[in-house]
């Protein structure tokens, strides 16, 4: 049913038709064991209504089987002979194509279900066969996904005059079910009666209500405010049906417990385009969300046992949410299962700044979050003197979304006189292009601890920020004399200006600096670091490493750069490819916890694979490998002890670049990955984090990597990022406003 035929031709997606009842007339004919069973199919048709519209909607929507006999549907039969379990084709009578008028297998070489030795057999169908898993104690086992991307998106003209975006869903989601029993005396078809088994909402988001503005749109998520479970593994049981007719079968979630189950996300981005959809005043986009069934009214108002909020996302903005209610619509008790529920949403507004962090979950792990970054975040057009990285200031670059910075420093020795000072006189600069600047590094803190502090003032207390400090070597002061004394050289000279920068900073009375002291551990979460600065340090040498004081606290956690079997890997290292052991308050002690840190990490890019840190090969190898990888290592592990730093920024060199950076070096490689790692990602269905994502040009507006911030962003919306075993239920609770017809909640 994946292509869908309609009675109405009105914009309006699948649905399924009003009731009857079908018979088949067979000569009686009895079947003797070890004889193949034969089928016929029907489709039962239900009502659609609205219930948050302005108006219900009252018409029934036919579905029918597809004309080439691609819908497939696996029938189980727990009495049959052999094959308790057989896939089939179905195809569709031409004067009645709710009718099959042949139901074969899909495979003609095996045996399909043949009839068993007991006079009553059970026949449990379920569509799509694609669904069905298996079987688990005589069940059928079968998934749906967090995700649902459209298949399709289809352009028409509106009644106001606008466009409606609709995207075509993809109806192996649509699952049905059928239960029937035969005789085996009584010979002939056995009959199945399709009946729609999942939830469905139909959404409708209308663009602004202004003249001339348009909106950006990202995402929209159905997420249960209580935790019901509306994705992944279930057991379908039948045994209602069995024991009452009128029942429908209900479900038991199975799988990874400790993911969430409770959100269904779709992205609004149209391959095609290679963008995310554009609303203006009149435009829509209608989109369908498939939900696991609850037999029980999903939505029943503010005293129900379930809540379902829809989360809409518009580009680069704060995320727009309504809680849906039951006191809306013809009937009364909200969200009715196994059913089509229309959920007219208002005009979108787009807000700023961009704190997509306090829409997510607190108690989310630190290690599972996707956070987009600025590479070389503070070499910026406008203010440095060679090549530059970005062109946003870090302030601004903070305010849309970036939460991740690299910031690249040298110290300075601030006794003043060369050959002279010592451990304590080191402080830290900026550097840009190579060359130190006048300007501190707990400058640049501040300003990102202001953005915290601003974000707090608006009621966003979940957002907090990570730093990659990093060395310009070669530009960092030495300290103590050569003659007769202690001599320290440049780069160890910083390690010791990291740790007087963050003192510093930590003993400022007047919070202006928000540095997280505490460890991190793979069990911190986004609450334990709220409002604060993560700070983590790549040394690149042992005498740099091995310079600071085994005893040392410093709030940073410490890796060096460029070590290969520093943990074992299944892979080959290079220095710029690796798993390293995080270390915490010294790069000089035993490690205290398990964290490690799995980095990619080039700035130079061989173009044409010639010469660079990393060829263009392998770079572009090593970006899809990480975000591999890092699906592999969601699914057989849950103990968040990965943490990834997958480095997409850089710049051409050779070839018909320079033999060093260059601007247009820059510029050239950042127009070839951003679109590649946003079609990569876009791409994507499985579960797991993007880590750290670093990028040339953090900006939305750049028409290059606008589109990647953003899809990394909705990851941390679209999967099942694990939280700890506190319970979220005061997190969801807070968002349960009860909506209204004329507004959002927030």
């Amino acid at each position: 049913m994946k292509e869908l035929k309609y009675l109405f031709a009105v914009g309006l997606l699948i649905a399924f038709n009003s009731c009857r009842e079908d018979t088949f007339e067979q000569q009686v004919t009895p079947a003797q064991t070890g004889d193949e069973i034969t089928f016929g199919s029907a489709l039962t048709d239900i009502q659609t209504r609205t219930i948050y519209g302005d108006e219900p909607v009252n018409g029934a929507y036919p579905v029918y089987w597809e004309e080439d006999g691609s819908d497939q549907i696996a029938i189980y039969c727990p009495q049959a002979a052999q094959g308790k379990l057989v896939k089939y084709s179905v195809k569709p009578d031409k004067e009645n194509p709710e009718h099959s008028s042949t139901v074969t297998k899909i495979n003609e070489d095996e045996a399909g279900l043949q009839w068993g030795q007991e006079e009553t057999h059970k026949f449990y169908g379920f569509y799509p066969a694609s669904a069905v898993t298996g079987t688990e104690d005589g069940k059928i086992v079968g998934e749906i996904p967090t995700v649902q991307t459209p298949i399709d998106w289809v352009e028409t003209t509106n009644e106001a005059g606008g466009t409606t975006y609709t995207g075509v869903a993809n109806t192996d989601y649509a699952f049905m079910w059928a239960y029937g029993t035969h005789n085996k005396s009584d010979g002939g078809d056995v009959v199945l009666t399709f009946h729609p088994w999942v939830t469905i909402l139909d959404i409708e988001i209308n663009g602004p209500a202004k003249d001339g503005e348009t909106i950006k749109m990202s995402s929209v998520q159905v997420r249960s405010l209580n935790d019901e479970i509306l994705n992944g593994k279930f057991i379908c049981d039948m045994n209602p049906v069995e024991q009452d007719p009128t029942k429908a079968p209900t479900y038991t979630g199975i799988g990874n417990t400790a993911s969430t189950r409770n959100q269904i996300s779709i992205e609004l981005y149209d391959t095609d385009k290679s963008d995310f959809i554009t609303l203006g005043k009149n435009d829509k986009i209608v989109v369908r969300a498939y939900l696991l069934p609850k037999d029980e009214n999903y939505d029943t108002g503010t005293g129900g046992d379930q809540q379902l909020q829809i989360r809409v996302a518009p580009f680069n903005s704060a995320v727009l949410t309504r809680t849906l209610n039951g006191t809306e619509g013809s009937v009364s008790g909200g969200i009715v299962a196994h059913k089509i529920n229309r959920v007219i949403l208002p005009s979108v507004s787009k807000t700023g700044p961009n704190y997509w962090m306090s829409s997510l979950d607190p108690d989310i792990f630190v290690t599972e979050l996707s956070l987009p970054g600025s590479k070389m975040s503070y070499q910026i057009q406008g203010q440095a003197s060679g090549v530059t990285y970005q062109d946003l200031f870090i302030a601004d670059q903070f305010t849309n979304g970036i939460r991740a910075f690299q910031i690249q420093t040298a110290s300075t020795n601030n006794h003043g006189c060369f050959d002279t000072g010592s451990a304590e006189d080191q402080i830290l600069y900026m550097t840009v292009a190579g060359e130190k600047t006048g300007t501190r590094f707990k400058d640049i803190v501040e300003e990102i601890a202001t953005g915290l502090k601003t974000g707090e003032s608006a009621g966003k207390n979940n957002e907090y920020a990570f730093i990659l400090l990093t060395a310009a070597l070669g530009k960092c002061d030495s300290y103590g004399t050569r003659i007769g004394g202690t001599y320290v050289d440049g780069n160890q000279a910083w390690m010791d200006a990291i740790r007087n920068e963050l003192a510093e900073m930590t003993a400022d009375a007047n919070d202006t600096y928000r540095i997280y002291t505490g460890e991190i551990t793979p069990t911190t979460t986004i609450k334990d670091v709220a409002g604060h600065i993560i700070i983590k340090v790549n040394y690149n040498t042992d005498d740099m490493g091995n310079h600071l004081s085994t005893t040392d606290e410093i709030p940073a956690m410490f890796a060096q750069w460029g070590v290969v079997d520093d943990v074992s890997t299944e892979f080959t290292e290079t220095s710029a490819y690796a798993v390293n052991t995080l270390r915490w308050g010294t790069s000089n002690h035993s490690v205290t916890s398990n964290l490690k840190w799995f980095y990619h990490e080039a700035t130079s890019v061989g173009y044409n694979d010639n010469g660079g840190e990393e060829t263009y090969s392998t770079k572009v190898a090593n970006i899809k490998d990480m975000w591999d990888k890092s699906v592999a290592y969601y699914e057989n592990n849950d103990d968040h002890s990965m943490w990834f730093l997958n480095d997409l920024g850089g710049c051409y060199v050779n070839g018909i670049y320079d033999s060093g950076e260059s601007q247009n070096g820059v510029e050239g490689w950042t127009q070839f990955v951003g679109p590649y790692a946003t079609d990569l990602l876009q791409k994507r269905t499985e579960d797991a984090t993007l880590g750290i994502v670093l990028m040339n040009y953090a900006n939305p507006d750049n028409q290059y990597t606008g589109n990647l911030i953003q899809t990394i962003i909705n990851n941390n919306f679209n999967f099942q990022l694990r939280t700890s075993s506190a319970s979220t239920a005061n997190y969801n609770a807070s968002y349960t406003k009860g909506g209204n017809a004329i507004g959002w909640d927030n």
